[in-house]
């Protein structure tokens, strides 16, 4: 039985990349493919002490490049993805299980790096954005300690979503996350603090194929990133998430797309 579409809010500022992949490509001459990476958080109510997480998955340990190294979820834009925002759709459900249904923000300004071999290496570009997700609900909603059914039919609340009756998410534990087997090994829901502890691969100055190859599963507790940039970028995308939650857009237009796990 094939899968009910999901609809998907787009901010007005993230629009200019509502465009296919070719389409991107085809302005950006200067690179030869394109990869998106999903920045989710938790609400700060799931956790003790009420502080956001974010979710990182750990790369296998049969991985080529990187392996064991912890990452946010993501991968490359195909041909045969609409537009490139569902191809970020497209890497989250295959990757972790989630459901997108809102883009929040695009996060920092694109992650510049070589794929392929040495010998025939391909200009990569990444981008993340920071998104939501129909298993924890909207950022605005998910903040707020359910309500009763009770309560609400008293007071009149009109507040919108599963959060409302108490269905909502009720611990990270209840936050159905499924990792691809193949491609990764685990996951787990990272505070800010821990990434200002963590220890990367990739310095500044380094290439991706001359350590892609190093493994570290890490010590309990200490997280292994691939690079200083990736930390950089997480740090950025939690100080984002901190801000005021008017500043998120008002606007919002939507795609369609059909989400399913390949068989």
């Amino acid at each position: 039985m094939p899968h009910s579409p999901i609809s998907i809010s787009i901010p007005p500022q993230l629009q200019r990349h509502n465009i296919s992949l070719s389409g991107f490509l085809e302005k950006h001459q200067s690179y030869d493919t394109l990869a998106v990476g999903a920045f989710i958080f938790s609400p700060s109510r799931l956790s003790s002490p009420p502080i956001p997480r974010l979710l990182l998955i750990q790369r296998a340990a049969t991985e080529r490049s990187f392996p064991n190294l912890w990452e946010i979820p993501g991968g490359g834009s195909e041909p045969g993805d609409p537009t490139i925002l569902h191809s970020v759709a497209r890497e989250v459900f295959e990757e972790v299980g989630l459901h997108l249904t809102r883009f929040v923000r695009h996060v920092g300004k694109g992650e510049e790096f070589k794929v392929g071999s040495k010998n025939e290496p391909k200009r990569c570009l990444k981008l993340s954005f920071e998104i939501e997700v129909l298993e924890i609900g909207n950022r605005l909603l998910a903040e707020l300690p359910p309500l009763s059914h009770s309560h609400a039919l008293e007071h009149g609340d009109s507040r919108e979503g599963a959060e409302l009756w108490g269905f909502g998410p009720q611990s990270l534990e209840a936050v159905n996350v499924v990792v691809d087997p193949e491609e990764h090994q685990a996951f787990r829901w990272t505070r800010e603090e821990d990434l200002a502890q963590a220890t990367v691969v990739l310095n500044s100055g380094d290439t991706d194929f001359e350590k892609r190859k190093e493994t570290s599963a890490g010590t309990d507790g200490v997280l292994n990133l691939v690079s200083e940039n990736q930390r950089e970028l997480m740090l950025a995308a939690f100080a984002l998430h901190k801000t005021d939650l008017q500043s998120i857009c008002t606007g919002t237009t939507v795609v369609t797309t059909v989400l399913s796990k390949s068989t």
